[in-house]
């Protein structure tokens, strides 16, 4: 069956990296690829909204005859908005979409946009947040799972994760890799109450047993695993870093409301400190 990829183009200072990513990706897969330019009109410019989103279809054609070559089934719109995550969203409920390509923006004090976040809490299928680095030509994958618990929402998202290594695994030929964090809670750690060495050494033999029969149940054998212990959103990009990942791919359970405020979200706060690619998956 043809898979739908959504890309949220980011055409700034010819940053065309998420554009060249959703070809690479798509290269060895049936995929039609809808590509959403947004931009902003503002009363300044001398065009009116129809000059404005004509030039720039103009431009995205031209961009996007460069990258794929026709190689590929495209569909491109060009809007005026600044409601984007809103959009998409709904873009996404409306239509059956197997995954969206956005670029993310980041400082070191700001990870995301605003809209980007709602993205990431909202869309029920994954979204790539490509970063502005080039894949490599020999890099890997990093499947961050959650081997805490064996609730059913937890092993599903632990069976995405895999599903979709594989698949990326496939199309970019890249080595997987997987991690499980045992977590240990910052404030335990700064104020030296616990011995990350300590807690690894007494429950990594368990963990790395759950690890093993997980990967067995999905037939991977070249999956190289690895147990750490700390709070995620630190072991698990520090991992990425180690392993000089191109690709990080989690699961999000996507918490709303005041338990979101207060609780948060790992996915969201492993993201922060993420510099590289990252793929987050949800529940369907």
């Amino acid at each position: 069956m043809k898979k739908h990829v959504l890309v949220i183009a980011d055409i700034e200072d010819d940053d065309i990296l998420s554009l060249e990513k959703a070809r690479d990706i798509t290269l060895s897969m049936s995929a039609t690829i809808e590509i959403i330019k947004f931009i902003h009109h503002t009363n300044d410019s001398d065009l009116t909204p129809e000059q404005h989103i004509e030039q720039a279809k103009q431009s995205l054609s031209s961009i996007i005859h460069s990258i794929f070559d026709g190689a590929t089934e495209i569909i491109s719109e060009v809007l005026i908005s600044d409601n984007i995550a809103d959009w998409v969203v709904n873009r996404c409920d409306q239509k059956s979409v197997d995954l969206v390509i956005k670029a993310g923006h980041r400082s070191e004090s700001l990870f995301h946009t605003p809209s980007d976040w709602k993205l990431i809490r909202h869309l029920s299928c994954p979204i790539l947040i490509a970063s502005n680095a080039k894949w490599k030509s020999k890099a890997n994958i990093l499947l961050a799972l959650d081997l805490s618990t064996d609730e059913s929402n937890h092993q599903q998202l632990n069976s995405l994760i895999l599903s979709w290594g594989e698949l990326w695994s496939k199309v970019t030929h890249n080595q997987l890799h997987a991690v499980y964090s045992i977590p240990i809670a910052k404030a335990l750690l700064e104020f030296d109450l616990v011995n990350k060495y300590s807690v690894e050494l007494k429950k990594a033999p368990v963990a790395k047993e759950k690890m093993q029969k997980l990967l067995a149940r999905f037939d991977i054998s070249s999956v190289t695993s690895h147990i750490t212990a700390g709070p995620p959103d630190r072991t698990i990009p520090h991992q990425a870093n180690e392993l000089n990942s191109d690709l990080v791919i989690i699961g999000s359970v996507g918490r709303e409301g005041v338990s979101g405020f207060l609780l948060g979200n790992t996915a969201e706060k492993v993201l922060h400190h993420l510099r590289t690619d990252c793929l987050i998956i949800k529940l369907p």
